[in-house]
């Protein structure tokens, strides 16, 4: 008598591969993307302990702020302070929202290795930071104060450079806070009242709620001041 094909061994072996190949799919997706996203993340930190003035800072960060301290920073310099100086950020991962913001790679399944996989900051606070930097310092105060941060740090030109995606997630145009001439950065009138460029620029514009104890001429910290 005839064997059935669905009760025959080669169904059973090809209903096994049907089921178990979409598994191993994955797993070899996660497997992929950690490895590299690890990578990613140590390229990082290796970029930034090679950049002249950021490993004095974030060492001064540590020695000037008590444990438990939390620092207003942008998201990218998260894992350095809190693996390098011990102490507390707002954020230390992007949203899945900023993703475009952060040089999402070309490569379709790392990105989609990314959005299974990766670890994701919250909207919420992201957007916050965003708020915080382009509101003027009385508005970003309350903010800020919500979070418990008790100092800002900020780098020259690295938050000048990421300033048009700091701009456009808090909703704002960053060509009216701020012009690049060659490669001379100057802020605006209006650029004048947000809160990045106060630090930034602290020298003409001099914040009135951030009292500078460092500057090494690539990182500035700030001890803030609440009314």
């Amino acid at each position: 008598m005839k064997t059935k094909f669905w009760h025959s061994k080669w169904f059973v072996v090809i209903l096994t591969v049907i089921v178990l190949l979409p598994a191993l799919l994955l797993l070899a997706l996660r497997i992929d993307f950690l490895t590299h996203e690890r990578e990613r993340e140590d390229a990082v930190l290796k970029y930034f302990s090679q950049q002249e003035g950021m490993p004095e800072t974030f060492s001064y960060l540590e020695q000037i702020t008590s444990p438990g301290s939390v620092i207003l920073c942008w998201w990218d310099y998260g894992r350095a302070i809190t693996e390098w100086s011990h102490r507390e950020v707002i954020e230390a991962y992007p949203s899945r929202d900023i993703w475009h913001t952060v040089g999402s790679s070309r490569n379709p399944w790392h990105n989609l290795g990314a959005q299974l996989f990766g670890t994701w900051g919250s909207s919420e606070k992201i957007h916050d930071l965003a708020r915080i930097f382009m509101l003027s310092e009385e508005e970003a105060l309350p903010i800020i104060g919500s979070y418990n941060a008790s100092y800002a740090l900020v780098f020259t030109p690295d938050d000048l450079q990421k300033f048009r995606w700091i701009a456009e997630i808090a909703g704002y145009n960053a060509t009216e806070y701020l012009t690049l001439q060659g490669d001379v950065y100057q802020p605006t009138l209006l650029g004048s009242q947000a809160t990045l460029l106060r630090l930034l620029f602290d020298e003409i514009l001099h914040p009135q709620h951030f009292t500078k104890v460092f500057d090494n001429e690539k990182g500035k910290i700030y001890r803030v001041d609440y009314p």
